[in-house]
């Protein structure tokens, strides 16, 4: 019994601690980046916006876009989704008007937008420098290959500066013909805060697309 008692001790004080050790890995919270989208109902973004339609006519827009974060649903597939209303005003001191409704949701793998009927793949999860993924895999249109080119670093998008923030780039492709460029900025926390969309064809010396930039310059929760 001498020897025993003092064996079965350890046996089962190292038990006790291999036990413990494992409770607090089991528990151990694991970043995956969801934050960056964090899709809350009620809450909103305010944005202004300047964008530039090249065409038989040059017209220049310059707007004010809310979106809210209205209600959650399920969706189709099964998943939690959220209804975004789009308000717009086209002067600091006017009303907002609804525009438009579109739909968003967060799943375990990525962060996805349903804008006028197209489904896009904004970010995907875990969020990892170099990580490439097609924006367009479930639309119509040509594969865009996103990508993170910065991740948790601060950023100031000419009006409100953050202090965590990942950069997508989504489209770079340039040439004599075609100019495409397209990036997104999200702040943690918050969600996306700056975009740049760039889509010019420049055919017999004829510009035609669209020259875009949004920025954050309000966020909350809605009274």
């Amino acid at each position: 019994m001498k020897v025993v008692l003092p064996l079965l001790f350890t046996i089962l004080t190292g038990a006790a601690i291999l036990s413990g050790c494992t409770k607090e890995t089991d528990f151990e919270a694991i970043d995956l980046g969801y934050d960056y989208f964090p899709n809350i109902e009620g809450t909103f973004i305010e944005y202004e916006v300047d964008s530039i339609n090249y065409g038989i006519e040059v017209d220049t827009v310059h707007f004010y876009l809310k979106e809210v974060i209205a209600e959650e649903f399920i969706d189709d597939e099964g998943n939690l989704a959220t209804r975004i209303e789009r308000f717009k005003k086209f002067n600091m001191d006017d009303e907002y008007v609804l525009t438009d409704v579109w739909v968003q949701k967060r799943t375990s793998t990525t962060a996805e937008r349903i804008e006028e009927n197209f489904r896009y793949v904004r970010l995907a999860f875990p969020v990892e420098t170099g990580e490439v993924w097609d924006g367009n895999a479930y639309n119509i249109e040509e594969a865009w290959d996103y990508t993170y080119t910065a991740i948790g670093v601060s950023y100031n998008n000419g009006v409100l500066p953050f202090s965590n923030t990942l950069r997508v780039r989504q489209r770079e492709n340039i040439n004599l013909v075609d100019q495409e460029s397209a990036w997104e900025v999200y702040a943690r926390g918050i969600g996306l805060v700056h975009k740049k969309l760039t889509d010019l064809n420049y055919q017999f010396f004829e510009i035609t697309g669209v020259d875009m930039e949004m920025r954050a310059i309000a966020f909350g929760t809605v009274e």
